[in-house]
């Protein structure tokens, strides 16, 4: 899919900046960098996987730093991911 098109069913509505809801947004993004890397990752050897691997911490500390910022638990960013999920409730 080129860049200017869009997929109508990732649209979502537009969040504020700086609000607990944007915060549950990014982790919920990071999620999805995150299993697209390891997708990414099965196909690559060595230093790229080193790299890949590197890319993952700091994703994860984005939404570590994210979830502290905005006291949200792991129960309600796991209930974030699920509901942003395809088919999730």
């Amino acid at each position: 899919m080129k860049a200017e098109q869009s997929d109508p069913k990732t649209h979502r509505p537009v969040v504020e900046i700086g609000t607990r809801e944007s915060a549950l947004c990014t982790i919920c993004n990071v999620g999805t960098a995150l299993e697209r890397l390891h997708e990414v990752r099965k196909h690559v050897r060595g230093d790229h996987k080193r790299r890949l691997d590197d890319v993952a911490v700091v994703l994860r500390v984005v939404a570590l730093e994210a979830q502290a910022m905005y006291a949200i638990s792991d129960e309600e960013a796991r209930a974030a991911l699920r509901r942003e999920r395809p088919g999730g409730g």
